[in-house]
This record gives C-alpha cells, sequence and structure tokens, in this order.
C-alpha cells in the first residue's frame, strides 16, 4: 500500500515538472507576442512568471530526485527532453492573458491541492512542501494575470513597474521586494528583479 501511494507521489511530481515546463516556455512565448503588440508591461509579467515557473520546476525536480533517488540531470533527460510548445500565432495577448489565467487556476484549486492531498497522506513532506509552495503562488500569478487582462480589455495604460520573483517559491512582487515572503517566509535578499 505504501508502495502504490509513494509511486503516486512520484508521478505527481513528474506531472508537476511537466506542466510547469510547459507553462514556462508558453509564458516565453506569450512574453514574444506581447512585445509584437507593443504591450510590454504585459510581456515583463509572462517573463517573470515564466522565471517563477521555473523555480517550481527546480522544486519538484529536487524532490523527486530524493525521493527517487535519481539524478536530477537523469531526470531531465527523462521527462523533458522531448516537451515542446507552440504557440497558435493567431492568439492575440487578450487570448494569451486568458489562456495563463485558466492554467494557472487549474494549476491552484485543482492539480496542487490533489498532489498535496496525495503527498499529506503519504507522509512526504517534501514532496507536500513542493506543491503547497507551486499552490500558493499559482494563485498570485493567476490573480495577476486577471488584473493585467482587466485592465488592457479597459484599454488602460499598463505602467512599468519593478517585478521581482522569490528565488525559493516563485511568488511574484511588485515594486519592491516584501522584507519577508508573504508565501515561504524568506527574507528580501531572496528576491530578484526580473528585467
Amino acid at each position: 500500500m505504501i508502495m502504490i501511494k509513494m509511486s503516486l507521489v512520484i508521478d505527481n511530481l513528474k506531472e508537476a515538472i511537466i506542466g510547469e515546463s510547459i507553462a514556462k516556455r508558453k509564458y516565453e512565448l506569450f512574453s514574444e507576442n506581447a512585445i509584437k503588440e507593443n504591450q510590454n508591461e504585459i510581456a515583463h509579467i509572462f517573463r517573470a512568471v515564466s522565471s517563477a515557473e521555473e523555480i517550481h520546476i527546480k522544486n519538484h525536480l529536487k524532490a523527486l530526485s530524493i525521493i527517487s533517488k535519481i539524478s536530477i540531470e537523469q531526470i531531465k533527460t527523462e521527462l523533458l527532453e522531448d516537451i515542446h510548445y507552440d504557440i497558435n500565432k493567431n492568439n492575440n495577448t487578450i487570448s494569451n492573458l486568458e489562456d495563463a489565467i485558466k492554467g494557472e487556476n487549474y494549476e491552484s484549486k485543482v492539480m496542487y491541492k490533489n498532489f498535496e492531498k496525495n503527498a499529506l497522506n503519504n507522509k512526504n513532506n517534501l514532496a507536500e512542501l513542493s506543491f503547497s509552495l507551486a499552490r500558493k503562488a499559482e494563485k498570485i500569478h493567476a490573480k495577476i494575470f486577471s488584473n493585467y487582462l482587466r485592465e488592457l480589455k479597459k484599454n488602460r495604460p499598463i505602467n512599468a513597474k519593478k517585478i521581482y520573483i522569490c528565488k525559493i517559491c516563485g511568488n511574484v512582487e511588485f515594486g519592491n521586494p516584501p522584507a519577508k515572503c508573504p508565501i515561504c517566509d524568506h527574507s528580501s535578499k531572496f528576491f530578484k528583479e526580473i528585467m
């Protein structure tokens, strides 16, 4: 029974790594598309969230490597070698934001919630923490994308802002980093500015 549960947690980590890798690449492409539409601040937030997804990938890879006793490089080779995402060239920034919101909401409200529960039931604190940090960050990402979409649909200018991400959990903050990350409690020195 424990082996079946452990297998489920390992499968959840693999699914999360693949999903985050696709999201990372998708947001890179969405950023390029936004630049073509002169939506530079939306391109900026897509770059920031793409960087945040990279942090989730790193956390999940580390957890999977420790749990499965397989090297991170071997996991990357097995899982990520054939992954690619082609953007629909007909999509505009509005539809890309809608797509991003849908994905982030699914991850925060469904996928990571289930994965956390599976890890908790298996008493796997490492996987549970990785899923929890990602879920909380994805919730913030969805809210940010929703705010940008609302402003874009109302034809309001989106002002340039400094954007920081927490290098531990992928939380996104504007202006200046907080003294402590509201998701993982790490200090402001763990934030990096996304240019």
